[in-house]
């Protein structure tokens, strides 16, 4: 009995150990939930912080492009606020541009620097998303392009990009026009008194209604080959030629061009072409506003002041940066004044007005540097007397300053011996430039009436750029002697340009007249009111006189151009090339 309650109690043991060990199960599987529980909490609170922090780092970026287009929207609305920015941004002081910007006389909070600076909000962002930018203006004088350094703030976090802020212009394409139609053409009567509209006073665009027979187009040819972007407001002709880019036309007629009968199709290497583009793009009617770029009175509006010249005007650059300037009834070469009443002479600029050796009315013209980040502005006579560098355009002037007084000779050299030209052609007293050489520099040259290619008009180097702007036209020099034949040995003709005219043509002078002569070479990009031959040709691409073309574009004018080029009617600053670099700023505000 004893042996019998001993085992009972034995057993009463053995059962309070399984109970026992039974707990500390329980407690054991409730730490490892506990410990899961408080881990998978962790986890989430990380993954919601991790989650969180992405974002904010994604915005951040998104805030910095943000403060770009802000910045592109300030300087399309002004486009005078390029010369505005905080001098003190270090971004602006590495650049070189803390001399050249100014705070702008209403606060911009973007502008702000330091940990107590401001910044600017993200719209519809309710202040959780902000931005400071920083500018860069140091060559926008020379070749248009701004700078802009951008960091956007969100949370504890910033990011920054660099953009590149351009005007949009016609140097967007190699090869703009307004009309597919010769300015030749258009003054004939038969078109232009049946197909004018006068409500808009102006030539009808094809698509329009404008009579072919009437009006006979200018079409691209076989073997043109254009190797850059093109546009047109005008309906397109094309018989077989070969376009390398995109090419934009604004008709309104399927299909975007014409293909003649006896021609082969056109090869377009970008698909869809032509296709509408995006906006329609429009010349100035004139290019009066680059004079206005001679001023040295208007220090903040034209703070790099170029040169004037008056009369039939000779520019030749060569190669080691200087220019050879001709220009026999220039008196002033800067003007102050809106009628141009005061003039001063910056000779080591400009050159210096005179008959004696070196100056601009000597044979040999004046010796000067390339007006490197501005131009050469080329006038007519002027007719105002109070204009200071106004001349009696009397027969005794012409006849002493340009040879003939009966507008036959111009002075400088033109026409050349053995050369048949109309009287007038070369006109005595009007503003036109004749220009050839290598550049070495950022320069434009425009003219009041016409620019003449004389010869070659190259680059030294890569970097060099240069704008030729006539009001009426850019012609390339072709002269014929009698019988109408060719006076200069046939060669290539090369051009390196960005080439505009903006009430005429860019053409061949005398495209018509002679044997074909070769190709002409253009490297830049072309714009012009009317389509300007160069030669004349069979449908088989058969040439005939004048010169083959082969245009090639600068794909440098996507994000500069020349300085003082003419822009288009309406300003449109574009933002490009974006890259992310290391932040600017910490999120206290801090440069680092």
């Amino acid at each position: 009995m004893t042996r019998l309650l001993r085992r009972r109690l034995a057993g009463d043991d053995r059962a309070r150990d399984d109970r026992g060990m039974g707990l500390v199960m329980v407690i054991a599987v409730a730490a490892i939930m506990a410990t899961l529980l408080i881990a998978g909490t962790a986890v989430a609170l990380n993954s919601q912080q991790h989650g969180a922090r992405t974002a904010d780092w994604d915005a951040a970026r998104a805030a910095a492009y943000a403060g770009v287009e802000e910045y592109r929207s300030r300087v399309t609305s002004d486009s005078t606020y390029w010369r505005y920015g905080n001098p003190a941004a270090p971004f602006t002081v590495l650049s070189g541009s803390a001399a050249t910007v100014t705070m702008p006389p209403t606060e911009n909070p973007a502008l702000g620097l330091g940990p107590g600076g401001t910044w600017a909000e993200v719209q519809g962002s309710e202040g959780v998303a902000r931005f400071r930018y920083e500018v860069d203006t140091s060559t926008y004088l020379r070749n248009g392009l701004i700078r802009v350094r951008s960091t956007g703030l969100v949370g504890q976090h910033t990011r920054s990009v660099v953009a590149s802020i351009t005007q949009e212009g016609f140097i967007k394409f190699l090869y703009w026009t307004d009309y597919e139609v010769s300015s030749l053409t258009v003054a004939q009567a038969t078109c232009r008194n049946n197909n004018w509209d006068n409500t808009l006073n102006r030539l009808k665009y094809f698509y329009e209604g404008r009579n072919e027979t009437q009006c006979p187009p200018i079409q691209f040819a076989s073997r043109d080959i254009i190797d850059g972007p093109l546009y047109s407001n005008d309906h397109l002709r094309i018989c077989g030629a070969q376009f390398n880019d995109v090419v934009f036309t604004m008709t309104t007629m399927n299909p975007k061009f014409v293909t003649p009968a006896g021609c082969g199709a056109p090869r377009f290497a970008v698909a869809g072409s032509p296709q509408t583009p995006d906006a329609r793009v429009d010349l100035p009617p004139t290019n009066a506003e680059m004079k206005r770029e001679t001023r040295y009175d208007l220090p903040i509006d034209v703070p790099n002041p170029g040169c004037l010249y008056t009369g039939p005007t000779s520019i030749r650059f060569t190669a080691d940066g200087y220019m050879q300037v001709r220009s026999p009834w220039t008196k002033f070469t800067q003007v102050a004044g809106t009628g141009a009443t005061s003039g001063r002479n910056d000779a080591s600029r400009c050159g210096t007005p005179g008959t004696a050796p070196g100056q601009l009315g000597s044979p040999d013209g004046a010796r000067v540097p390339v007006i490197e980040g501005s131009l050469a502005f080329v006038q007519d006579v002027p007719s105002s007397t109070t204009d200071v560098n106004y001349t009696a355009q009397t027969a005794a002037n012409k006849q002493a300053l340009c040879g003939a007084s009966n507008e036959s000779m111009n002075g400088i050299g033109y026409p050349v011996a053995n050369e048949v030209a109309a009287i007038g052609t070369y006109g005595c007293t009007v503003g036109d430039v004749f220009v050839s050489g290598v550049l070495n520099g950022h320069t434009t040259v425009a003219a009041e009436k016409n620019v003449w290619v004389v010869d070659n008009l190259t680059y030294a180097e890569g970097d060099a750029i240069l704008g030729l702007v006539g009001q009426s036209s850019v012609t390339v020099w072709h002269p014929v002697r009698a019988g109408n034949a060719n006076l200069l040995p046939n060669h290539d003709r090369t051009i390196r340009a960005a080439i505009l005219s903006v009430t005429g043509t860019f053409t061949v002078q005398n495209y018509e007249h002679g044997v074909p002569i070769g190709t002409l070479y253009v490297y830049g990009s072309i714009a012009q009111k009317y389509r300007g031959p160069v030669g004349t040709g069979y449908a088989d691409g058969t040439q005939v006189s004048g010169y083959d073309k082969a245009y090639h574009y600068d794909a440098r004018f996507q994000t500069i151009s020349p300085p003082k080029f003419l822009k288009t009617t309406i300003t449109t600053f574009l933002a490009s090339q974006f890259a992310e670099v290391p932040a600017a700023f910490d999120a206290d505000g801090n440069a680092r």
